[in-house]
């Protein structure tokens, strides 16, 4: 068994935002992101060109409003990864839907995720980098790093520049969804179990 699947999918059941506990407000976030992208204007002064990658689907929001605030010249890329199907628990394997990215040889690269948990997703995507790529310099940008969930049978790899540390709980909002719904919200909620709905193990 790999993963648990939603068997029902009534938007009633699956979006309520009344029953969400508040984690992060919209103002806490920017004022962080703001911070975040300091501390990269710091890091990165003087370079040519930062190449920018977004995992999508859940940095969306996250990497358009960090790089608002950036003063280099950014490229930014996008690919897409999947770890979580549509249930609540990382389905332990990385599903690779796009990853089409430019030449990446002597580039300096920082990688932009919403969230760790239990660190495959990115440990997959900085191995596929390197085994294609000459990188200059490879970096991690995260804004919610639940380091509870940290897998031990993954290698510990640096995080460069975290947003917060969170809890070991399902968070949604801001590019972070349940079933495809709450990404389009500009804080971080909880989402309380008793919301989610009964699912069924799939092999």
């Amino acid at each position: 068994m790999t993963m648990t699947a939603i068997t029902d999918t009534d938007p009633a059941k699956l979006y309520n935002i009344d029953t969400l506990e508040p984690y992060f407000t919209e103002g806490q976030l920017q004022e962080r992101i703001q911070a975040m992208a300091a501390d990269i204007n710091k890091r990165y002064a003087g370079v040519d060109r930062l190449v920018i990658i977004s995992i999508l689907k859940g940095s969306f929001m996250f990497t358009s409003d960090l790089v608002r605030h950036l003063d280099m010249p950014c490229q930014i890329e996008f690919v897409r990864l999947a770890s979580y199907g549509a249930g609540t628990k990382s389905t332990g394997e990385v599903k690779p839907v796009d990853l089409t990215l430019p030449d990446l040889n002597d580039k300096n690269v920082l990688i932009v995720e919403d969230i760790i948990d239990t660190g495959l997703t990115l440990h997959f995507f900085m191995h596929y980098l390197k085994s294609l790529h000459k990188i200059r310099t490879l970096r991690l940008a995260v804004l919610l790093d639940k380091k509870e969930a940290r897998s031990e049978e993954i290698p510990k790899f640096p995080v460069d520049f975290v947003g917060f540390e969170v809890a070991n709980e399902f968070l949604v909002g801001y590019g972070l969804d349940y079933a495809g719904l709450y990404r389009n919200l500009p804080y971080v909620a909880i989402l309380p179990e008793d919301q989610t709905v009964p699912a069924t193990p799939t092999q």
